[in-house]
């Protein structure tokens, strides 16, 4: 599934809580800038603008459709 800064995703907590966050900023494992994450089991950094706790889910929110290219 991929996706992009400035997509809305939703943090999902061990404790029930749902969080809207949004994908501010992503880099590679070289720290260079990148727009979207396109490539299965890619390993890269993204920065919320939150602080994440171990067992945060994150996911695209409920009912969004997925954006396939092709």
């Amino acid at each position: 599934n991929i996706f992009s800064v400035g997509e809305e995703m939703e943090m999902m907590k061990p404790n029930g809580e749902n969080v809207t966050v949004t994908v501010r900023r992503m880099e590679d494992e070289e720290g260079t800038p990148m727009e979207s994450c396109p490539h299965p089991q890619q390993i890269f950094y993204v920065d919320l603008g939150v602080e994440l706790d171990e067992f945060d889910i994150l996911r695209r929110p409920e009912n969004e459709p997925i954006a396939l290219e092709g």
